[in-house]
């Protein structure tokens, strides 16, 4: 008598790792530099290197998880879709890889380099969006700012949009790639005039 009430608690722990093992893969992601459509210039005009500062990023965009617009006033959060690496380092590692391959040799300082008594100038930027949909489509809204060594500053805010593609399983965070790496075509430009 006693033993009966064993089997449904075991017939339940069963089901229960059942359906643990059952969940879907955790997939990782990262973000990876674009090669510019043309080289570099050979010379600039301003040698100061430039370093890009810690990005700071809206507080809902910055989680583990790929984060997706699903309507005007609605987000996604992906439950196993994850970022390898918090995405604040990721977006300045890649945008310091974007403008080295898009200015002049030695023009990006690299953005882990220690304390130094070097003039620098300090790009700044805040990514205030940065989305993507089930197609693909990727929205990207950064300002940014680059200090000089002597506190003049030039200002100003990009508006990045990459349209949707298909299939687009999987290829979310090449789409926000290929974001950054606009962005970082537009900022190269502004550093360049500097």
């Amino acid at each position: 008598m006693t033993r009966t009430w064993l089997r449904p608690v075991g017939w339940l722990g069963c089901c229960a790792l059942i359906a643990c093992g059952a969940s879907p893969p955790t997939r990782f992601y990262i973000l990876n530099e674009i090669a510019p459509a043309t080289a570099p210039a050979a010379s600039a005009p301003n040698p100061i290197p430039v370093r890009v500062q810690p990005v700071t990023l809206a507080p809902e965009l910055d989680r583990p998880e790929l984060v997706t617009r699903s309507g005007p006033n609605r987000v996604q959060v992906a439950g196993f879709d994850r970022w390898a690496a918090p995405l604040v380092d990721q977006l300045r590692r890649v945008l310091s890889d974007d403008l080295s391959a898009r200015l002049p040799l030695g023009l990006v300082a690299d953005p882990n380099e220690p304390s130094t008594n070097d003039p620098r100038r300090l790009l700044s930027i805040a990514i205030d969006e940065f989305y993507g949909d089930d197609r693909c489509a990727v929205s990207l809204r950064a300002s940014w700012s680059l200090t000089t060594a002597h506190a003049a500053s030039q200002h100003g805010t990009e508006q990045v949009q990459v349209p949707a593609s298909a299939p687009c399983t999987g290829e979310l965070p090449a789409a926000m790639s290929r974001a950054l790496g606009v962005l970082a075509d537009r900022l190269a430009s502004a550093i360049a005039a500097q």
